[in-house]
């Protein structure tokens, strides 16, 4: 569709770094390729680098770039930074997109929902240009029976060239790369069968029954970043040799409150018989037990979530006060995160102090980026208590080296990008990531559970060696669940 513009005027504003080149140079001539660089290393960057290499070299006419409805404006003002060329913004809306999608320009950016609702309409941009596609936080697509994840497999053929970035490829369970790679190879390396692949990457309980099982997890870990090494790119903050300030790890552990204790308990004894039976895990699907049992991860960090009519108090207030008034007294700022909309408004309530400021899904989207906007830039704006859902990928909050983890549900990606919004190339300070705790409770298993997965991720990403896999790896979770569970 070359008649229906020239050729676009090209103005790089900004060198990349060394280790963006390094990737750059080496996606720039494939068909498809993974960019996988832990979070805050600029993989935005190498993404506008290729866009304008593409149609320098005519290698493309076009670039469709998709990504969370939430980081549209966050893309816009990347291509502002770097480059002459702004995106045209595809929406929802069918006619506009449709418009907008057939009129001369080079760069088009939209967001997942938008293709999913229109995806003939997108097929058919595909059939007529000879254009590229760019899918930030690709783990959008990591369920392959989503609807969201057909779609794009759909048109995943149609384009001359593609592209996946994430700084969390396996978010939560080795099995959610199969989707996202299969975008790019159309199965060439992890094959064709989604229930396959999963059969033999999947974290369960029963792994830590059988020492042999094991050493086969193990094994298909290694052979996974092998089969991903040709493919992809990764870098870590330390491999890009980015010298940050360093992050320390700071566990706050509480006991439950006598009220709150006898409604955990209450809930714990009518969970049990359906998790557990002579002893032993019913269910083997961690992610089946977790969704089971998220009223006691509610009830362990907040009771009135579960109970409005609950009359005690809530154990892990009195160490987040400390916490927050040891931060505020060293004038620095402090994001607290909870996994529950209900608890924003409440902590606010109960922390009750001036420059505090709560965002959550139910935030109109305006309003969320006005708050964290004065977050960032009002000296007097110190406290932040958000959820991972609306603020954990694409925003740098480096104007606070202080995260507080009020409570986790069994999400790694939750985890792992929420704690990197302070932990970024601008940071100047020294970062402190807090978990409050509650003992003899589910906490403990989540907190098991998520370092089990964040293990077998780095070393399928190839982060980690061998021999650090083996010294860290533990499966001791499922007899914790047990012991959690135990009344």
């Amino acid at each position: 569709m070359k008649f229906l513009r020239k050729s676009p005027i090209l103005n790089l504003k900004k060198n990349a770094y060394p280790f963006q080149q390094e990737a750059f140079d080496q996606i720039k001539d494939n068909e498809y390729f993974a960019i996988f660089h832990e979070q805050g290393l600029g993989k935005t960057k190498i993404a506008i680098d290729l866009t304008y290499f593409w149609l320098g070299e005519e290698q493309v006419d076009s670039v469709l770039i998709v990504t969370k409805k939430s980081l549209i404006k966050n893309w816009q003002d990347e291509f502002i930074i770097h480059g002459n060329l702004h995106p045209i913004v595809l929406g929802v809306d069918k006619a506009e997109a449709l418009e907008k999608m057939f009129s001369p320009g080079f760069i088009y950016l939209t967001h997942f929902e938008s293709v999913r609702n229109n995806l003939k309409a997108f097929k058919s941009f595909f059939n007529f240009r000879s254009a590229a596609i760019i899918l930030d936080e690709s783990t959008q697509i990591k369920n392959p029976k989503s609807q969201t994840a057909k779609a794009f497999h759909a048109i995943a053929p149609d384009a001359k060239k593609r592209i996946i970035m994430t700084g969390t490829p396996i978010s939560n369970r080795p099995y959610d790369i199969w989707s996202q790679i299969y975008f790019l190879d159309f199965g060439q390396r992890l094959g064709k069968s989604f229930a396959d692949f999963k059969e033999d990457y999947d974290i369960n309980n029963s792994l830590s029954k059988s020492y042999s099982d094991q050493i086969i997890f193990k094994n298909a870990l290694n052979a996974l970043r092998e089969m991903l090494a040709d493919c992809s790119v990764r870098e870590t903050k330390k491999t890009a040799g980015i010298e940050l300030p360093g992050k320390k790890y700071v566990v706050e552990y509480v006991n439950l409150e006598t009220k709150q204790q006898i409604l955990y308990s209450k809930l714990q004894r009518e969970l049990y018989a359906s998790v557990i039976q002579d002893g032993k895990l019913v269910e083997e699907d961690v992610e089946v037990i977790l969704k089971r049992l998220l009223r006691l991860v509610q009830i362990a960090s907040n009771p009135f979530l579960v109970d409005e009519s609950y009359s005690g108090s809530a154990s892990k207030l009195e160490p987040l006060r400390k916490i927050v008034s040891k931060v505020r007294s060293e004038k620095s700022k402090i994001i607290i995160w909870t996994n529950f909309i209900g608890n924003v408004d409440w902590l606010c309530e109960q922390l009750n102090l001036r420059g505090c400021v709560g965002i959550h899904g139910g935030v109109d989207v305006k309003q969320r980026d006005k708050l964290i906007s004065k977050f960032r830039t009002d000296p007097d704006v110190d406290i932040l208590i958000t959820t991972p859902g609306v603020a954990r990928e694409g925003l740098t909050l480096v104007e606070a080296n202080h995260s507080v983890f009020f409570d986790r549900n069994f999400s790694l990606e939750n985890y792992l990008q929420a704690q990197d919004r302070i932990y970024r190339i601008s940071q100047k300070k020294e970062c402190f990531i807090y978990k409050i705790i509650a003992r003899n409770s589910i906490d403990e298993w989540v907190d098991a559970l998520l370092a089990a997965k964040e293990i077998a991720a780095r070393y399928a990403q190839g982060d980690i060696s061998k021999e650090e896999y083996e010294n860290e790896m533990s499966f001791d979770f499922a007899e914790l669940l047990a012991d959690v569970l135990s009344t």
